[in-house]
């Protein structure tokens, strides 16, 4: 018997009682590895339940995946010890999203701030936030003590791999708005940042009741990215790096609740 199930069916299948219920994007369910897979490693008297897809988007909690994560609310929301929520990268990521966030022309920008449109990213980030709240209040209906945990992922490098070849996840859509080459990684590390701050933020919201905002970002160590151990592409990291994201900002994090 697994202490970790990717949907509920599973969970059922055995009369699981999940503690941890995980809800999210590849980052919660990337094949090769993932925090989920890293957690339930880590913590293996506690059972996790992981609801979402690769490349789920928070702002498909409400519609997308609205059905998936009541059912999991319905099932084992009362009893579970602690939410956690990955959410955000997807909404911002690929040549569709991410170019809605810059200006046709970034050619002639000196800060990262000449890159982006009028009125972003803070209209992403509120629309993220708004997917955030809105599935926290569902979990509260079900749940009013339980922590939920967030995270700001960390600050990857665009270098257009994928998982099995190129990707148009982050440098595709700079090089398609032409953002200089010295503004590309600060144009990403600006946007994490600015969703670990939305997310401290939204901590602060008493009607959401306890919420924790991990601070992922900047726990993977810089290196220069044609040697970077800790990145397998442009949004995930490797099986090292996940390991040390639980390890140095989870685990912590989880041990202040009373899971770890």
């Amino acid at each position: 018997m697994t202490n970790i199930y990717w949907g509920v069916a599973g969970a059922l299948k055995d009369a699981a009682n999940p503690t941890v219920m995980m809800i999210g994007d590849s980052w919660f369910w990337y094949p090769i590895d993932n925090l989920g897979v890293e957690l339930a490693a880590a913590l293996d008297q506690q059972v996790f339940v992981v609801v979402g897809r690769n490349g789920s988007e928070a702002a498909e909690w409400s519609d997308k995946y609205r059905k998936d994560i009541d059912q999991a609310f319905r099932l084992f929301g009362e009893d579970t010890q602690a939410l956690m929520l990955s959410g955000g990268g997807n909404d911002v990521a690929g040549m569709q999203d991410f170019r809605r966030l810059l200006e046709d022309d970034c050619s002639g920008a000196r800060s990262v701030a000449d890159c982006y449109r009028a009125g972003q990213p803070d209209a992403i980030l509120a629309k993220i936030m708004g997917g955030y709240r809105e599935v926290i209040l569902r979990f509260r209906a079900r749940n009013a003590a339980a922590p939920v945990l967030m995270h700001d992922y960390d600050y990857a490098w665009p270098t257009g791999k994928g998982v099995f070849g190129p990707a148009d996840w982050l440098l595709e859509p700079m090089v398609a708005s032409k953002v200089p080459k010295g503004l590309r990684r600060d144009l990403f590390k600006d946007l994490i940042t600015r969703l670990g701050a939305a997310q401290r933020a939204l901590a602060m919201e008493k009607p959401l009741g306890k919420l924790v905002a991990v601070a992922t970002a900047g726990t993977l160590p810089e290196q220069p990215a044609s040697v970077n151990r800790w990145w397998a592409n442009e949004l995930h990291p490797t099986p090292e790096g996940f390991k040390k994201l639980v390890d140095d900002a989870f685990l912590p994090a989880l041990k202040k609740v009373g899971i770890a």
